[in-house]
């Protein structure tokens, strides 16, 4: 397995696309894609950022899963990638720390959601917790719940998320 998401990555610009085993990805500006959420109004709102995060949980969960058989399911070693490759992909900079039995908190920082969304009185990551849950599944092999307890584009120096059993 390659030691970085980067050398995994294969641009191929006579395709036009970027793949990493079939998975293909797409460079975004964060404003232009938080843009979409910041112009509707709040029910809707609400509604395309929960969709944001099941596509997420969905989509990426994939990948999550692909990356934790190749670690051969060590937990330890797939949180470190998920923070390692989450970073190279400009998700924000991550931090896992357990806080109870099978709990665990992220801390991101400088968050895209965050900084692409700007300010707003709810947490806008919806995408993060939605990768976040699909990962803590794979850990516990069980449903998991997810919560953003704060959010950078709330004022907050940083996001948190805490992942629990459902």
């Amino acid at each position: 397995m390659a030691h970085t998401l980067r050398e995994k990555l294969h641009w191929d610009t006579a395709s036009g696309q970027i793949t990493d085993a079939g998975r293909r990805y797409l460079l975004l500006r964060a404003d232009v894609l938080m843009g979409i959420f910041r112009g509707l109004g709040p029910q809707a709102q609400a509604e395309a950022l929960a969709a944001f995060s099941r596509s997420v949980r969905e989509s990426g969960g994939k990948s999550a899963q692909s990356y934790f058989e190749a670690l051969d399911n060590d937990a330890r070693r797939f949180l470190q990638t998920m923070e390692d490759y989450s970073a190279e992909l400009g998700w924000g900079k991550w931090s896992f720390k357990p806080y109870g039995d099978g709990q665990w908190e992220l801390t991101v920082h400088n968050s895209p959601f965050a900084a692409g969304f700007g300010a707003s009185d709810k947490p806008v990551c919806g995408a993060i917790a939605g990768m976040l849950a699909a990962a803590g599944e794979l850990i516990a092999a069980a449903p998991v719940s997810v919560d953003e307890t704060a959010c950078a584009a709330q004022g907050c120096s940083h996001c948190t998320f805490r992942l629990r059993a459902a």
